[in-house]
């Protein structure tokens, strides 16, 4: 099996270790010549991605850089036929992403969107048939990261949202800025269920944490130390599943548009909402 990372950087060299556990042979693509010479030749290397593209039989490419260039690296994957997986946020417009999964669909290609935290100990071992009418959220991060705190942070809490209770509409969306915190409030409904999510960069507490009102009681998923814990006290503790290997795998052998398509309903919603 032939896989590729374009973008080496933070996040791309994470999936480059994962690789290496799964015995993947590992194609590298960036354009600084830098980042390349950090790795081992034991990995075939390249600055160009059409040059990759090109003389490499890859199987399926992940793209790992600038949201703004997901799209446009994807796209030249998925005319090959070649399976491609882009980290979140997979672009900044519906549109684009919704020509880009026709495209995947016209040369028998696969897209798919990063959804790391649903390889989560608290999503993978809660079970989908416990009715879920209301949601309190929390991801408050200690720093900052791209773009705005939707992207960054909201991304994450949305698609486990689509997972759990299905497509949903986004009813109010807050963008306030205190000092250095940035927080956004979005507040959305499924069929089923309401979520309440909060989300900040530069917050002073760390929290990432799910309250949810359901049909067995109280649920509470704690994503820092990734337990579920049950009305009754019982805790299901963190298990030693790697979340991102867990993705990984899972797009490498099963491909699915799910991703993808969960992306294309956040987009579409948010982009009404824009801060």
């Amino acid at each position: 099996m032939k896989v590729a990372i374009v973008g080496i950087g933070n996040m791309g060299s994470k999936y480059i270790n994962k690789f290496k556990d799964l015995g993947y042979e590992t194609v590298l693509i960036d354009k600084e010549k830098e980042q390349l010479d950090k790795y081992s030749d034991e990995f075939i290397k390249y600055q160009d991605l059409d040059e990759a593209l090109e003389r490499e039989d890859i199987q399926t490419l992940f793209v790992a850089t600038a949201p703004t260039s997901h799209i446009p690296i994807a796209e030249k994957a998925l005319k090959r036929g070649i399976n491609t997986m882009v980290e979140k946020p997979p672009a900044l417009e519906p549109i684009d992403l919704y020509e880009a999964i026709q495209l995947a669909k016209k040369n028998n290609a696969v897209l798919g969107v990063s959804e790391i935290e649903l390889r989560s100990n608290c999503i993978r071992n809660f079970e989908k048939d416990i009715n879920i009418s209301n949601i309190e959220a929390y991801r408050l991060n200690l720093r900052s990261g791209y773009i705005n705190p939707f992207f960054d942070l909201a991304w994450h809490d949305l698609y486990i949202f689509h997972y759990l209770a299905g497509e949903f509409k986004i009813n109010n969306v807050e963008d306030i800025k205190e000092g250095e915190m940035h927080l956004v409030k979005v507040n959305a409904d499924s069929k089923t269920t309401h979520i309440d999510l909060q989300v900040a960069w530069n917050s002073l507490n760390l929290r990432r944490e799910w309250i949810l009102e359901t049909d067995k009681g109280k649920i509470i998923f704690d994503f820092v130390e990734d337990k579920i814990i049950y009305p009754d006290g019982t805790v299901k503790e963190k298990d030693n599943v790697d979340k991102l290997e867990l993705m990984i795998k899972e797009f490498v052998e099963t491909p699915s548009f799910e991703s993808a398509y969960r992306a294309l309903n956040i987009l579409n919603e948010f982009v009404k909402f824009k801060p």
